[in-house]
């Protein structure tokens, strides 16, 4: 069971689940989830899982809901202020777990704005590893054009070789400059519908908390 809080960002109160661990606190993480106005909330089953799975290797998880979405104020800002909301996340709870170490993640519109947050974050108090699942780096059919910095770290990039919203090749060719290891996963879709178990095993063979 998620424990909800609120926590005061730049345009009002941002609306966060936190997940517990059973055992001894390694660390803590911050997830963000899907396009809000596609229906993405943090309860959505890939950010639900990362979250689970971190939370069996030992982190408090904070799953923020992006503002103008669930109880967070605000209304959506296409990512620009999500990202501003996030670092003011990720500064408040790292001040409540000082020295632990520092975990993050996200998933489509959420990889995009934890791409720009780590990008705007300096080294020392970047996340130790990142996972960011079918991230955007160009146009996304229907909707807009994102534009994702280039990114350098212990990063899992995670994507569906039949993701048709955010597709396998332009990750590839933003990829490419930064030398970046991918994980395909064939025939997955952009929700990685029917290959939960798959992104279990990528995350634990990952993830060293």
């Amino acid at each position: 069971m998620s424990e909800q809080l609120f926590i005061q960002g730049p345009v009002g109160k941002i609306e966060v689940f936190v997940d517990y661990p059973q055992g001894e606190v390694k660390g803590f993480a911050v997830v963000c989830h899907p396009h809000p106005l596609q229906g993405g909330t943090p309860q959505h089953k890939v950010p639900a899982l990362l979250a689970q799975i971190l939370t069996e290797e030992g982190c408090i998880v904070y799953r923020p809901s992006f503002r103008g979405s669930g109880q967070s104020e605000g209304i959506h800002d296409e990512g620009f202020g999500e990202t501003d909301d996030i670092l003011e996340v990720i500064r408040q709870v790292r001040m409540t777990h000082v020295g632990l170490p520092f975990y993050a993640g996200g998933f489509s519109f959420g990889a995009h704005v934890m791409a720009k947050s780590y990008h705007a974050l300096p080294d020392e108090l970047k996340p130790k590893q990142l996972v960011l699942f079918g991230l955007p780096t160009a146009t996304v059919q229907g909707l807009r054009h994102y534009v994702t910095p280039a990114i350098k770290g212990d990063i899992l990039f995670i994507h569906g070789e039949a993701d048709d919203v955010t597709l396998l090749s332009d990750l590839i060719e933003w990829a490419k400059p930064q030398r970046h290891i991918l994980t395909v996963l064939p025939g997955a879709n952009h929700f990685f519908t029917g290959y939960l178990k798959h992104l279990k095993i990528a995350l634990h063979r990952f993830l060293v908390i």
